[in-house]
């Protein structure tokens, strides 16, 4: 056996070996790796054909024709080479080419396919001799100049836009081109020296070597890119300097989801979105940033058109899911940002998904767009937070009350405390907007505690009695909930103000319940054996309850104001608050309506028999002064 097929025989094991560990650790949904894939087969295939023909005559005798189609077919595989090898150069470095050099580079390549086809009958490139050896003819330059043209063209291209290329990377790349040229000129140079394949394989290795691993590009639970891959993303995307688009989107609330559904409940749903979102993008578009936060790649040029598909990426996450036999409602906020003009580093794409965390969904249901974040409340969340401070410091929180009528006495008989905030320099912050900031960074502890205690001076202060007010109600936050100091602070406070307990009516909202549920029934049955009652505040928005009505001491059941505002405007939804009322009153539970505005809606919640009504109808929220005018007016 020649010595030159050593290299051949090489090659074939090699490029096998590159097979089947590609498959193994380097099955990573992205466009260079699918190409390199791609071009191990070929690789693999043309060493192959190139061993068959290399040890014709030694081994056995190949029919002219046999050996004709099988060098035909190496020769078509290495003109696949050849482009496959200037494509992987584009997409590794990220950079598009002009139309016009689309259409050489296109002409070129058909150009060399004619050539090989032809040569089948005319044999004016190469040929088989009489013994079963290949030999070149004079023209077989004519076909030179394609592999000569993607040479030049590949080098040029890596030289210009390599710069968003790892240096170790670019040293492949280099030897990726340069390698298999070389090595084809030293067999042209040298007869029977079967270096091409060997080369070949050798230049494939090196890229192959510098592939990233499976285990270091994708997420094992959800299948899909994982955080590393999309930092290098964002890198090579800022690196080039072109607008590209990239949608972040996270769901709320991870903490309750997996206390309420279970750890594997919440696991399932991640791996549901990622099929779902690389249904709708793609594989190699789709990223997982652990904490229900996802990525996606938008390719799209014009901004308008990103900011559709992001829109419709986001919708398709609004849906309630079917997990393990349970229905799960869950909202997903989302925002489109723009490279380089709204992300600077990878640092602002996760401050982002930070905002993105109390930022209420939009009411269309679409994406934020990053310059939009960054102006209506990127840049105000730090001005919230420090006027919070102030307030804290100053005592500059309000306190006002909501009166709640009551459809059995025909009048006012209690009221909700609600909190406001007025800053000196930012004039008045909603709740909307402050209350999630105090929870994000724990300040809703002390401002939940500054509530309560405004409340019971205020209980001290004033027979509410007198004006017919059986109790007063006061919002407890979630991170309240589940402290377990909270029944101890509030007996100190009502022994301070020396408040009757029977007074003071908690709300809890149904989110709360989500939390940590061993503690919060711990604490609401201390509480309640004070003589503090409890209300479930904002029954209906989203989260299942009913489990938690049977065995926490509720006393009252606030639906909320959209239930409400449905059930005028669609039948079915006044089908679903009347099943509602039903079922809360046949459990021994009083029911209270939020977002009454109008007489027929007062009517018609007491013909269904609910207890009390609270809204605008009767009054917006007043604070301690005017409530009291309001109080001596109604008597």
């Amino acid at each position: 056996m020649s010595n030159g097929l050593y290299f051949v025989i090489s090659a074939v094991v090699l490029s096998f070996t590159m097979l089947a560990s590609f498959y193994l650790k380097y099955r990573i949904p992205t466009k260079d790796n699918k190409l390199l894939l791609l071009m191990i087969w070929m690789i693999t295939l043309s060493s192959v054909i190139d061993l068959a023909l290399g040890m014709n005559g030694i081994y056995y005798q190949l029919q002219r024709k046999v050996s004709l189609a099988l060098k035909t077919l190496y020769v078509l595989i290495q003109q696949f080479i050849i482009v496959s090898y200037a494509v992987y150069i584009i997409i590794t470095t990220e950079q598009k080419i002009g139309k016009w050099t689309k259409l050489v580079l296109g002409l070129l390549n058909v150009y060399g396919l004619v050539l090989i086809v032809m040569n089948i009958k005319c044999q004016w490139l190469f040929g088989i001799d009489e013994q079963g050896y290949y030999v070149r003819s004079e023209q077989v330059y004519l076909y030179y100049i394609v592999a000569i043209v993607y040479l030049l063209f590949s080098l040029q291209h890596l030289l210009r836009f390599g710069k968003v290329v790892e240096w170790s990377k670019k040293i492949s790349l280099y030897m990726f081109i340069i390698l298999p040229y070389l090595c084809a000129w030293l067999q042209y140079e040298i007869p029977g020296f079967f270096i091409e394949s060997f080369g070949m394989t050798i230049s494939l290795l090196w890229i192959y070597l510098s592939a990233p691993r499976m285990d270091r590009m994708m997420d094992s639970e959800t299948g899909v890119m994982n955080q590393y891959a999309f930092s290098k993303k964002i890198v090579q995307m800022l690196e080039n300097k072109q607008n590209s688009f990239i949608m972040v989107m996270r769901f709320r609330d991870k903490s309750s989801m997996q206390s309420k559904y279970g750890l594997e409940t919440y696991k399932k749903l991640m791996r549901e979105t990622s099929c779902l979102l690389c249904d709708k993008a793609g594989r190699e578009r789709v990223y997982y940033l652990q904490d229900g936060r996802f990525a996606v790649e938008v390719l799209k040029t014009e901004e308008k058109d990103a900011k559709g598909e992001a829109d419709e990426i986001l919708k398709i996450l609004r849906k309630t899911w079917k997990i393990y036999g349970r229905d799960i409602e869950v909202w997903a906020v989302g925002a489109l940002l723009v490279l380089p003009s709204d992300v600077k580093n990878i640092n602002d794409v996760y401050n982002y998904l930070e905002y993105l965390e109390i930022m209420p969904s939009l009411k269309n249901g679409s994406t934020y767009e990053g310059r939009h974040l960054d102006i209506a409340y990127m840049r105000r969340y730090d001005e919230i937070e420090r006027a919070i401070d102030r307030a804290l410091i100053q005592t500059s929180f309000d306190v006002y009350y909501q009166p709640i009528y009551s459809t059995k006495e025909k009048r006012i008989v209690a009221a909700e405390a609600l909190l406001r905030m007025y800053d000196e320099e930012m004039g008045f912050v909603s709740p909307d907007e402050f209350i999630p900031i105090a929870e994000k960074n724990g300040k809703i502890i002390e401002i939940g505690h500054l509530v309560l205690e405004k409340v019971c001076q205020f209980l001290q202060k004033e027979d509410i009695r007198k004006y017919g007010i059986h109790y007063i109600e006061v919002n407890l936050s979630i991170i309240e909930c589940i402290q377990k100091e909270l029944p101890q602070r509030i007996e100190e406070l009502m022994k301070k103000y020396k408040v009757d307990c029977t007074q003071i009516n908690l709300e809890i909202t149904e989110t709360a319940l989500a939390q940590n549920h061993e503690i919060l029934a711990a604490n609401m049955k201390k509480i309640n054996e004070m003589g503090v009652t409890f209300s479930l505040d904002d029954y209906g928005t989203g989260y299942s309850t009913i489990t938690y009505m049977m065995t926490l001491p509720f006393k009252i059941v606030k639906i909320d104001k959209s239930i409400l505002w449905s059930s005028f405007q669609n039948e079915k939804a006044m089908i679903a608050l009347c099943a509602s009322i039903n079922m809360i009153k046949d459990m021994d539970m009083e029911i209270v309506v939020e977002g009454v505005e109008s007489e027929e809606m007062a009517t018609k919640l007491a013909e269904l028999g609910c207890d009390y009504l609270q809204g605008f109808y009767f009054s917006k929220p007043l604070p301690e002064k005017q409530f009291k005018e309001y109080l001596t007016k109604s008597m």
